[in-house]
């Protein structure tokens, strides 16, 4: 059987962050239990997160998320986000890259379940937004810029959960922010990310409930992502590797839960780095991260 889904993690990271790169921002597997807990087929929830991003770039998200459970194990979602940013070199809006994804459950029980994912990611735009006719860099953008594809495998037994799951994009995507040779101030030099090409990625991420009280609980989370290609660039016109942009990010982060007698929830999150990769031309920085979520 085939499972598609897309986990959902809020995340900050001085690396490659998980806030919005896309299989771990896309969706929640607790749909796996939902038999046991609600009778309802939809799910809304909305979420707000605020970031310092690369050079403290402040990044604020907001998300609609709704999710329809079509037959007893499969669920579709859809995510939607809008994003701003402010930062010195100038401020955006916009929406941001629709994640899509549709789940089904190998099994699943009270202890112990599973299911496989896949999904896609839709850009909302060629990430080429400009700031007084400047090109800006991937931290100002609201979208990759690219098609993305994504497949994981998603397995919990008690109060621990274990996720593996893979991203690909697809082509570069049309920023043209290299270097200004007239830029001296180097709070203002960003990561060059002119036509950028990102690499695969790789997710693993653990997880841990705890239940502190009745209808309340908290979550610790290990995710380490894995870019297995260098990232790349055109400059000059040469296709040109970035050296330090593959390797791997880890980041650790903790949500509280709160469950209301309605079935509605509100959590709060907050995660950061430990370990990050050198060159960061994708945008995905973040120094930290906090995040609200409430689900009707």
């Amino acid at each position: 059987m085939l499972a598609v889904l897309l986990v959902m993690i809020v995340g900050f990271a001085t690396g490659q962050g998980c806030s919005d790169a896309g299989v771990c921002s896309a969706g929640s597997m607790d749909f796996l239990q939902t038999e046991q807990t609600t009778s309802s087929k939809l799910k809304v929830s909305f979420e707000q997160t605020f970031g310092l991003g690369e050079k403290f770039v402040l990044i604020g998200q907001s998300t609609a998320t709704i999710g329809y459970q079509l037959f007893r194990n499969t669920q579709l979602q859809l995510r939607a986000p809008f994003i701003f940013t402010i930062g010195n070199l100038g401020s955006t809006t916009g929406v941001g890259d629709m994640i899509f994804s549709v789940t089904q459950a190998v099994f699943s029980g009270q202890k112990q379940g599973m299911s496989l994912l896949l999904g896609t990611r839709l850009k909302s735009n060629n990430s080429d937004f400009k700031y007084n006719g400047k090109p800006l860099p991937m931290a100002y953008q609201s979208s990759l810029g690219t098609y993305d594809i994504l497949s994981g495998i998603f397995y919990y037994w008690k109060k621990w959960d274990f996720y593996v799951a893979y991203q690909h994009p697809f082509n570069r995507n049309k920023n043209q922010y290299l270097h200004p040779a007239e830029e001296t101030d180097n709070n203002k030099l960003y990561y060059e990310s002119a036509q950028l090409k990102r690499g695969d990625d790789l997710y693993i991420r653990f997880q841990r409930s705890f239940v502190i009280k009745a209808k309340n609980s908290i979550k610790a989370t290990l995710l380490g992502i894995y870019r297995m290609q260098q990232d790349r660039i055109i400059k000059n016109g040469e296709d040109i590797f970035l050296t330090g942009s593959n390797g791997i990010t880890i980041n650790i982060g903790v949500t509280y839960i709160q469950n209301f007698k309605t079935g509605k929830s509100l959590e709060y999150s907050l995660s950061f780095p430990i370990i990050d990769r050198k060159y960061r031309a994708d945008g995905l920085t973040r120094n930290l991260v906090l995040g609200v979520r409430f689900e009707l």
